[in-house]
């Protein structure tokens, strides 16, 4: 039996206008990867302290290293309020073996993160790696073009029982057609992923955007009710393809690029 975590809130601020952008140079047929960090921060007062940084000194950095855009998102609700979550594109794998490092060397970054034990600006991080899908290799930024202004973002991770069952579902999102099944519906993803190395293995998680929770909510009845996915789920291939979906609504944070 599948479980859901719900998380919801409301929205901070606007997103770029942008439609379409990714991270480095990258060369046709390299795998891409997005990175999720997700902060535990003290409280709101320290949050808005990361943010700040994030905003002046890891984003810019990270920007210039090839690594766009970088969205930064805050929960509202939950057993962490304050937490904060990064997520980060890469090119290719040796972007995220190496970026980091390098953002370490710039003297930017060493004079800002330079800071007292006493006073952290975030208690912990945990990072998760993600194969970007075949399907959908680069993050997409909402814009009102496309009918979202991208305001609330649902970050969605479903769980399977063995890597078997993950692989499959994978492969409904890309060759099934579920990506296209969410953009006829007009359920707007920003990325898809495969986890590689993180928490809740086997997994995927995705991404995506919209203007308010009303659009929310009638965009996933449209794509409850719609033919195409009610014929996909009866294949018997992708059945227990999920054993646990975990589902949280964000707002982009002030710095967020997304």
């Amino acid at each position: 039996m599948n479980r859901r975590k719900f998380l919801t809130t409301t929205a901070l601020a606007g997103a770029s206008s942008a439609t379409l952008l990714h991270g480095g140079a990258h060369k046709a047929g390299e795998q891409r990867f997005h990175e999720l960090i997700r902060f535990e921060v003290l409280n709101n007062s320290k949050r808005g302290q990361l943010e700040k940084f994030l905003g002046d000194i890891v984003i810019p950095g990270l920007n210039k290293f090839g690594c766009e855009p970088i969205g930064v998102f805050r929960p509202k609700y939950g057993a962490h309020g304050s937490e904060i979550y990064m997520l980060v594109p890469h090119a290719n794998i040796d972007s995220f073996l190496t970026v980091w490092d390098k953002l370490a060397d710039s003297p930017e970054y060493q004079a800002a993160a330079d800071t007292d034990m006493s006073d952290p600006l975030y208690e912990r991080m945990e990072s998760t790696l993600m194969k970007a899908f075949t399907g959908m290799t680069d993050i997409e930024v909402p814009s009102a073009v496309d009918g979202v202004n991208g305001r609330i973002f649902e970050l969605r991770t479903y769980e399977s029982h063995n890597r078997l069952k993950g692989i499959r579902k994978i492969e409904m999102f890309n060759e099934g057609g579920e990506i296209k099944i969410f953009r006829d519906v007009g359920l707007h993803p920003v990325f898809f992923g495969q986890t590689v190395a993180g928490p809740l293995m086997p997994n995927l998680v995705y991404m995506l955007a919209f203007t308010d929770m009303e659009q929310r909510d009638k965009h996933w009845k449209q794509f409850s009710s719609s033919p195409a996915w009610n014929e996909l789920k009866q294949e018997t291939r992708y059945s227990g393809t999920v054993s646990a979906i975990t589902d949280v609504i964000l707002s982009a944070s002030p710095v967020s690029q997304i």
